[in-house]
């Protein structure tokens, strides 16, 4: 899996949004945050990770396609949960902020990280030559067989002496 800079990146949406987020990957482990309740290289709480991972479920009561976030709303902030395939995306708000206006911009720019974690993360892989590995084992299987025909007689002879 290839490095992004988190913090480089939470830094840009915090001063182009006015927003403190922190990203964890699909698991819950933070990979780099801004807000203090939610540290980097920790886990998310499970009771919102088991909230995020039945979100398909809670769909399916609602008759919805899918949920692409959750938001909370707390006495001093709202929290914004907005998750893609591979990451899961926390935004801390202020009361005063328009969720409305807020979300699309978030959407966009976490489907934009996915996309481009997807096209850094293509392997290329070269043609690997199996015939100098197949000569390699023949060789070995020889080595042994012949081992197995020197010692035979040693062994016969011991197994003809232990009785």
């Amino acid at each position: 899996m290839i490095e992004l800079d988190y913090d480089e990146i939470l830094s840009r949406l915090e001063n182009e949004l006015n927003a403190k987020c922190a990203i964890s990957n699909k698991y819950g482990i933070i990979l780099g945050s801004v807000i203090k309740e939610l540290s980097k290289d920790k886990i998310i709480p499970q009771n919102i990770l088991e909230l995020i991972s039945n979100r398909q479920g809670i769909a399916n009561a609602l008759k919805l396609d899918k949920i692409t976030s959750f938001a909370l709303e707390a006495k001093e902030n709202n929290y914004l949960f907005t998750f893609s395939e591979d990451f899961i995306l926390v935004s801390k708000l202020g009361l005063d902020v328009n969720l409305a206006k807020f979300m699309p911009s978030i959407r966009l720019f976490l489907k934009s990280l996915s996309a481009k974690l997807k096209k850094t993360e293509r392997i290329d892989f070269s043609p690997f030559d199996f015939s100098k590995e197949l000569n390699q084992i023949k060789e070995s299987l020889e080595k042994e067989k012949i081992n197995n025909e020197k010692y035979s007689i040693v062994k016969t002879l011991i197994k003809h002496m232990s009785k």
